[in-house]
């Protein structure tokens, strides 16, 4: 049985048949762990689940578990931290440990298909096949959808990069052309909290896999707010949502002053409010257009930056896509 059928074993089997914890050996955890480190499953600095549970998803007993954890502490893939019984995910400088693992490991495999009768070329088309099977399932397809360009292109990128994991930028509308391609298409669609009831009717069909993600002023923002010394405070935005978030974090600054609002998409109102207010404060989407309209730049440009509990809970749905994906895969041919 070839390596990435016999993760799929271990990843998937919890029946607790006793003849399968017999089978299930040290070097086959071990094995079953990095692919789960290497695919940020278990990300650096973060400790296993129990061995007891890693026993039971892996159908085998603890000491066996236990023998793979210290042999992956030896490789420097693991690691021991003050206060946690666990091992923890080390970080690892480079590569070179790993990939020295997987070529250990592939070596033993090509020697297995010598012994077995298999040719080069049956082999190496299969590996080949296999690779692109694993890789494909693993791989997941997020789309994080916003209501205008420049949120849209900068949230991803942040979720992105807070995540590890590549998120496309997408726009609401482009959901609805085809629901159910759209639906097909992505394994997680991520939104604002701002678009989720929107984006949960758009495509009820998968609502389960729609996250919703909290955005706040980033903290320059806050401080340009704090920093404002007159009494009347215009506010320029998008949306009334944002307009009514944004009018409570302006007062919970300052409690003194008043708030007048405007959407962007009143010009009318918005010179009104540019000749009558002190300060404007506005959000980033609408900044160029204020300028436009009014010859008048904002005090305050609102950046907005996604919140650190929302990264979280994002961070454990990707997991949980990817241990899901990888349960599905099932031996076949390759057995």
């Amino acid at each position: 049985m070839s390596y990435a059928i016999r993760q799929t074993a271990l990843t998937a089997d919890t029946t607790g048949d006793p003849m399968m914890k017999d089978r299930v050996t040290a070097e086959e955890v071990k094995r079953a762990l990095t692919w789960r480190i290497n695919t940020g499953m278990y990300q650096a600095g973060e400790p296993l689940p129990p061995v007891r549970q890693l026993a039971e998803e892996f159908g085998a007993n603890r000491n066996t578990v236990n023998k793979a954890c210290r042999a992956l502490q030896q490789l420097g893939i693991l690691g021991a931290r003050p206060g946690r019984r666990s091992p923890v995910v080390a970080h690892i400088a480079n590569g070179a440990s790993a990939m020295d693992l997987v070529r250990s490991q592939a070596r033993d495999v090509v020697w297995q298909a010598m012994s077995a009768g298999i040719g080069r070329d049956q082999l190496r088309a299969e590996l080949a096949l296999l690779v692109e099977e694993v890789y494909g399932v693993t791989d997941l397809k997020i789309r994080f959808l916003e209501c205008n360009p420049y949120d849209s292109d900068t949230l991803s990128a942040d979720l992105s990069r807070l995540t590890g994991v590549p998120i496309g930028a997408g726009l609401l509308d482009e959901a609805t052309q085809d629901v159910e391609a759209f639906a097909q298409t992505y394994d997680l669609i991520v939104t604002t909290f701002h678009h989720l009831a929107e984006v949960t009717r758009m495509l009820a069909i998968c609502r389960d896999r729609i996250i919703g993600v909290d955005t706040r002023p980033s903290s320059t923002s806050r401080l340009g707010i704090a920093r404002l010394t007159l009494p009347r405070i215009g506010l320029v935005c998008t949306l009334p949502g944002t307009a009514q978030m944004l009018e409570h974090i302006i007062l919970s600054y300052q409690p003194q002053a008043s708030v007048d609002i405007a959407l962007i998409d009143s010009p009318d109102s918005v010179r009104r409010l540019v000749q009558e207010c002190d300060h404007l404060v506005v959000t980033h989407n609408c900044a160029v257009t204020l300028e436009e309209l009014t010859g008048r730049r904002a005090d305050v440009v609102i950046e907005f930056r996604i919140d650190d509990q929302s990264i979280e809970y994002l961070r454990e749905r990707i997991r949980a896509a990817r241990l899901k994906s990888t349960a599905t895969l099932r031996p076949g041919r390759y057995a």
